[in-house]
């Protein structure tokens, strides 16, 4: 079976005290339910004055940790900045480059979001990439032209057997904010498209093996539906992923459909 993916964004929310805590809970939650066998990877983005205590409290735990973004160098004069090699010897597993908060607020472009993915994958780390469909569109052509120049140019210059060591997170802007995720047939169909367009861009099998996941307005109800889709890899939680007990609502949800999947096939 292929993995499933499931995490959380805090952005700059709870304190380091609460990150701790919820750190341990989830630790303890995930060693009780998680199945040995299972094909589920968790991962959680606290925010960076949280990120080494809760490294200590998820040291050889079934949670991977991943930073909410960094710089594109290893080290230098650039005050403020955090390097990716330290994020990689602290224990990430991943970190965000060009989340669409960095875009809107601190103006970050593609040219930007680019360095950074390609100084991620030198200290042998997965960049979480993000295409942000804005608006609805008329067309799935139209919408998928937009995400195509959105995607793209972050990917300038990464060697083409790299691109599948990234991970993308498809987020409908509209749908955020709604109390409901985007319906499972326009995500479905977008990934599809996206999938054709990477081949065709990349070779044929990088689109095919690329892992999507999807980020927005995702509730108990439509994650079961979503990780049905046979196109997806897993979902992102933000603001509702804070929630501990909906994070591990979905986790539950996720176990219950591999369990029933697994019986599926045996049968």
């Amino acid at each position: 079976m292929k993995k499933i993916l499931l995490c959380t964004n805090w952005k700059m929310n709870m304190s380091i005290i609460e990150s701790v805590n919820y750190s341990r809970k989830l630790k303890d939650f995930v060693q009780e339910t998680l199945p040995e066998n299972s094909n589920i990877e968790i991962f959680i983005f606290p925010d960076f004055l949280s990120l080494y205590p809760v490294s200590q409290v998820l040291n050889k735990s079934k949670i991977k940790l991943g930073a909410q973004d960094c710089f594109w160098e290893d080290s230098g004069a650039f005050t403020g900045e955090i390097s990716p090699m330290a994020l990689r010897e602290l224990g990430c597993d991943y970190i965000m480059a060009g989340h669409p908060e960095r875009v809107n607020y601190f103006k970050e472009d593609l040219e930007i979001v680019n360095k950074k993915i390609k100084a991620i994958l030198f200290n042998n780390l997965t960049p979480v990439v993000f295409v942000v469909e804005k608006e609805k569109k008329n067309t799935l052509a139209q919408t998928c032209k937009m995400l195509k120049n959105q995607l793209f140019p972050q990917f300038s210059g990464v060697d083409k057997k790299d691109i599948n060591s990234t991970l993308i997170i498809y987020e409908p802007a509209w749908a955020i904010g709604t109390g409901n995720a985007a319906p499972v047939e326009h995500t479905h169909a977008i990934l599809s498209e996206l999938r054709d367009a990477m081949n065709a861009e990349y070779g044929f099998g990088v689109g095919t093996k690329q892992l999507f996941m999807y980020g927005g307005g995702v509730t108990l109800e439509s994650a079961k539906d979503i990780i049905a889709l046979d196109n997806i890899d897993g979902i992102g939680m933000g603001k509702a992923g804070l929630n501990f007990e909906f994070f591990t609502g979905a986790i539950k949800v996720t176990i219950e459909m591999e369990k029933a999947k697994k019986l599926n096939i045996k049968d």
